[in-house]
């Protein structure tokens, strides 16, 4: 083989070459760019887990304060009506005892 053919070979398997690297640079390239966006999807799908996490434990929250404020009105409701009821019995003793001592 002459040298004139060589160099022509060796210019071909270059030429070759840098073909293949531009493909697999525009590869990786083209990989990198997916595993941002899947990232970006995998960031944003636990976030909003996360999210639905803590909008769950406030709804449970509040169902729970809704409960105890529910509750706290009926004792008092109840604290209430007993008091009336012993002021009434014991205004009516008191009264009872007056009109006794006369």
């Amino acid at each position: 083989m002459s040298v004139w053919h060589e160099l022509v070979d060796l210019q071909k398997k270059k030429a070759e070459l840098e073909f293949q690297l531009h493909s697999v640079e525009e590869k990786e390239k083209s990989l990198q760019e997916r595993t941002k966006l899947l990232e970006e999807k995998l960031a944003i799908q636990e976030l909003e887990e996360h999210l639905n996490v803590k909008t769950e434990a406030i709804e449970k929250l509040q169902s729970r304060i809704t409960e105890l404020e529910k509750r706290l009105k009926e004792t008092e409701t109840s604290t209430i009506t007993k008091e009336t009821g012993t002021k009434t019995e014991t205004s009516g003793y008191f009264l009872s005892k007056l009109v006794e001592k006369e």
